[in-house]
């Protein structure tokens, strides 16, 4: 009975290390830890199951435009 006690702390340690993971990776809304979770138990099984890992889709962001002064050698 000992050893399934220390089996089940280990697993909820290992529960609470995930959540607060991906708290802190996703952020700390209820929507941004839902969606963290999704994606970090997929990121998970497609290393066990040795699938591919589909990146997140980054917004595309602008890049900010060279001045004329830094054009002209100034």
């Amino acid at each position: 009975m000992r050893l399934l006690s220390k089996i089940l702390w280990f697993l909820a340690f290992l529960v609470a290390t995930f959540c607060w993971m991906v708290l802190f990776e996703h952020g700390f809304s209820v929507e941004s830890f839902t969606r963290g979770v999704r994606e970090e138990l997929k990121e998970m099984a497609a290393k066990v199951t040795g699938g591919a890992v589909e990146a997140p889709a980054a917004e595309p962001t602008a890049l900010p435009e060279p001045s004329a002064a830094k054009k002209s050698g100034a």
